[in-house]
């Protein structure tokens, strides 16, 4: 039978869980049945990956749409080029992903990862987009290694060498100005800047909360009061309303700190109480230092 696309209608939850996500999975053609079946388990996976931040998926009804392309201007050759949300009419993920590469490949790539997870955030105006693009990037890398597509090292790696080319990326701009310009020359530190943010919040959670309080948790509280959400939110709105669900701020001081600071958030103080030390090449693990275990607690494998 010749299909137009192939549509899914799949219930998430976890054990014990009554309720989980209603996700429509559309794949489109010209992706033969066999492949869309393969695709359909890869974006259930991935999905369930998402899950790993507070135990379920950000939206309870979205729509995946999968689309074929082989455009080399965006992934060159790779299993998934290219990613984005839409929130118009409903929250909608789109990924092109190239169907001649093995299914292997789509579940070693991050991309869908990084655009479910920009789901536990609202919409968020231009001038902040370091924010969602920065906490996506963060998780991308936390949530490949908590499912165990990625080694802790490598989830690491990554973070590490994102946080060099976003410090390296335009220096004299700030980090509202560099989302607000929208100067292509500024994207690694668009991305990586809000990741840094991200990793800076998580750590100061965790380590004055005993491991009570961490950003998966405040995340938990946002998506549960708050998602998902029809409004175009500011960053400073976001940030009060996290912090909101804490004793203490940590989200505004560190927008008040670095929203409007040149340069880039100095994470090697904290990757090095984490125990993650940069070599040359690489990154290893250092198990003596005062935040060691915290660093398994936030990317270690679920």
């Amino acid at each position: 039978m010749v299909m137009d696309s192939i549509v899914l209608v799949a219930l998430f939850a976890a054990p014990g869980e009554v309720a989980g996500s209603a996700l429509d999975i559309e794949v489109r053609q010209p992706i033969d049945k066999q492949k869309a079946e393969e695709i359909i388990e890869w974006v259930e996976a991935t999905a369930d990956t998402v899950k790993l931040v507070y135990g379920r998926f950000p939206n309870k009804k979205a729509r995946i749409v999968v689309i074929p392309s082989t455009r080399n201007s965006w992934g060159g050759n790779a299993a998934v080029s290219f990613g984005q949300v839409t929130r118009s009419g409903g929250e909608k993920v789109e990924l092109y992903v190239n169907p001649d590469r093995p299914i292997e490949e789509f579940y070693a790539d991050w991309t869908a990862t990084h655009e479910f997870s920009h789901l536990m955030l609202p919409l968020l105006r231009q001038r902040y987009r370091w924010i969602s693009e920065g906490f996506a990037s963060y998780y991308q890398n936390v949530l490949m290694s908590r499912s165990g597509r990625y080694e802790p090292e490598m989830a690491w790696q990554r973070l590490s060498e994102g946080f060099a080319r976003g410090r390296e990326s335009r220096p004299e701009l700030t980090l509202n100005e560099a989302s607000s310009n929208g100067i292509r020359e500024a994207r690694m530190k668009v991305y990586w800047s809000g990741a840094a943010i991200a990793l800076l919040a998580d750590v100061e959670l965790r380590q004055r909360s005993g491991g009570k309080e961490s950003l998966d948790t405040v995340l938990d509280q946002l998506q549960s009061c708050c998602l998902p959400s029809k409004t175009l939110w500011t960053g400073p709105d976001l940030f009060r309303k996290l912090d909101s669900f804490l004793e203490s701020p940590v989200f505004m001081p560190l927008y008040r700190q670095h929203a409007n600071s040149k340069g880039f958030p100095d994470v090697i103080p904290v990757l090095n109480a984490l125990g993650v030390v940069k070599t040359r090449s690489r990154v290893r693990f250092e198990n003596d230092k005062p935040l060691a275990q915290l660093r398994s607690e936030i990317a270690g494998r679920r």
